[in-house]
């Protein structure tokens, strides 16, 4: 959004002067420009102010949309537990699989190679920041994947 908010006023400042300058080639591009960077600006700031959920537990899973690199789904299957570990000075939530290799096998390309990533670098495959938490402590998040896990083991 800052990005698309500091090249709409770079081109705004080029119509300004196009219009000084009284160049048509100056003030014609600009205002093209202008226009795109403002629908862009538009369009990144809806994304900004859009709440999303930081994650979501299901009855099968737990939904992980904790940023762009998140796991998606991930089955109660497929995990074993639950547990909060600190990474690079941030608490974050690591899911341990039963199956590291068919985990992986689950994951699309690009959330594999992330995954893979982390294992050659001895942490868990997949890592939940709940930083981003405003209402839960990590220990209170912890808490319910473990219960639901749980429930969900004795069930099935």
């Amino acid at each position: 959004m800052l990005a698309n908010l500091f090249f709409l006023i770079a081109a705004l400042a080029i119509v300004i002067l196009g219009f000084n300058e009284n160049k048509a080639s100056y003030y014609c591009p600009g205002m093209a420009a202008a226009f795109a960077f403002l629908i862009g600006f538009i369009g990144s700031l809806f994304n900004v102010l859009q709440v999303k959920s930081l994650l979501t537990i299901t009855m099968e899973g737990v939904v992980d949309n904790s940023s762009l690199s998140g796991a998606g789904f991930i089955s109660f299957d497929d995990i074993k537990e639950f547990i909060i570990v600190t990474v690079y000075g941030k608490k974050v939530i690591a899911v341990i699989p039963k199956n590291v290799d068919e985990f992986l096998a689950k994951m699309n390309v690009v959330k594999r190679r992330i995954a893979k990533r982390n294992v050659s670098l001895n942490l868990p495959p997949v890592m939940i920041p709940v930083n981003l938490a405003k209402d839960m402590e990590p220990e209170d998040i912890l808490s319910l994947l473990t219960k639901r896990l749980s429930d969900n083991n004795s069930l099935y």
